[in-house]
This record gives C-alpha cells, structure tokens and sequence, in this order.
C-alpha cells in the first residue's frame, strides 16, 4: 500500500472498530482476502483486533482466489506466489491460492500475472462466474460473520448481480477505495 492507502486503512480501522464493537457487536468470525498484496494489507491494518496469530478468538484468514480482480499490469496488482505470501503474511491461509494457480496455471504464478497488460476490467461473464463460486464456497462454510477484503469491481459485481443489493441511499455506484459496507446474505 502506499502511504496514501495506509491511512484510509487506519481511518477505517476506526469505523470497522465503532461498527464491530458498538454499533452491531458482531465480531468477525472469517477473513477472507484476494491474493492481490494491497487487499491483504488493507485487511491487516482495517482489522487490527482480528489479525491472523495474534486474535484471540483465532479468527481464521484465508486468501481466496475468487475475489479478486483481473490485475491491469501495475506492479502492484499481481498475484505473488503463495511460498512467498506465506512468508510476508504469516497466519493467512493460502491452500485455496495454492490449488486454483496449479489447476488454472499448471503451477505458474507467471501465467496468471502474465507478460502483457490486460484490460483494466475483466469480462463480466468472467467476474460474475467467479462471484457465484465464492458465494457457493461461503454457504459451505460454517461461519456467518465474513468479512471479504476484495476490490472495488469485485465488489460491485457481488452486490449489483449475484447478491442483487441495491440500498437506496447507494444505489449502483461503485465502491470507493477504503470504503466499508455491511451487507446480509439469506442462503436458501
């Protein structure tokens, strides 16, 4: 992150801090993160109570590939390989990471970041088949209190399709960077 986006996430650690402890109590019971670096330093510093070796309540982190967004060829936008996330972020989980680049890839983070710049957004079919999986993913999951440290296109696609969220105070604008938004899912 830049200096820049180090204090939105201090900023934010701020609201996420009222919102967790006075305004809902609700305490995170999942922290899901995208392989891009800055979503997992943002997660890092916005959840400071929560974070991975150091939680009390053993808050597990895992980094799912699923939601994140197609990388537009800045530096900082590319996927690392796990070994060395695992070193820079010790107590996130990378299985998932691991086992979608060997499938995907054949093993190669090159292959994912690739030698060419790619649009700055990805074929909707594309973002919305991947926001589908990882909702499918969550339902399997015994956790109902997940927090996602994703990106702004990621986001938009998870609420204005596949979940179909559309506050009226908000409406189909995009996401802002830092910003945080609640929102509740009804599995059937």
């Amino acid at each position: 992150l830049t200096g820049k986006g180090c204090g939105q996430m201090l900023a934010l650690s701020r609201q996420t801090a009222t919102y967790l402890n006075k305004q809902t109590s609700l305490q995170p019971q999942l922290i899901v993160v995208s392989p891009l670096r800055r979503a997992i330093q943002s997660a890092l510093i916005a959840f400071p109570t929560q974070t991975p070796m150091t939680c009390l309540a053993n808050t597990p982190w895992i980094c799912h590939p699923h939601v994140m967004e197609s990388a537009n060829g800045n530096k900082s936008e590319f996927v690392s390989d796990g070994a060395v996330l695992r070193d820079m972020f010790p107590g996130v989980e990378f299985g998932l990471l691991d086992r979608w680049v060997e499938r995907e890839f054949a093993g190669s983070v090159e292959k994912v970041n690739g030698k060419e710049k790619v649009p700055l957004f990805e074929n909707k079919i594309d973002l919305m088949g991947r926001t589908e999986e990882f909702l499918a993913w969550l339902k399997n999951r015994d956790e109902r209190v997940v927090v996602v440290s994703s990106h702004a296109t990621w986001l938009q696609s998870l609420c204005a399709f596949s979940v179909q969220y559309q506050p009226q105070e908000r409406g189909m604008e995009m996401f802002k960077k830092g910003e945080l938004r609640s929102l509740g899912i009804k599995f059937d």
